[in-house]
């Protein structure tokens, strides 16, 4: 089953449907969701067990609020790769999300600007 980048009616489902605050969140998510993954980025590239396992949590969260299945899937592998302190292929799986995150700053961008 392949898993959807952004799945706008979870999405709004997840915000009571209301379109208006479906923008807000898809508007505050592109403006934080950079300097989280960052924060994922070194943690990996430093192993740092813990902090991986935080900022993926975080992201997922996010995610899942957003509806985009795929990038909480990632996210939930580097959390619990964190979780079990073993990070041996947190590279790889980053950068799938990096990939994920980048199709879903575009489905974010229409839904931000109400297109």
């Amino acid at each position: 089953m392949q898993l959807a980048v952004f799945n706008r009616s979870l999405a709004l489902d997840r915000v009571g449907g209301d379109e208006d605050l479906l923008r807000e969140v898809a508007q505050l998510f592109l403006q934080e969701y950079p300097s989280l993954l960052v924060q994922i980025e070194e943690a990996v590239a430093h192993a740092d067990a813990c902090r991986v396992m935080e900022a993926a949590h975080t992201m997922k969260g996010s995610l899942a609020t957003l509806g985009a299945e795929a990038g909480t899937q990632i996210a939930l592998q580097l959390e619990t790769m964190g979780r079990h302190r073993v990070l041996d292929g947190s590279q790889e799986t980053c950068r799938a999300l990096v990939e994920q995150l980048s199709e879903l700053e575009s489905e974010l961008q229409k839904v931000a600007t109400g297109a």
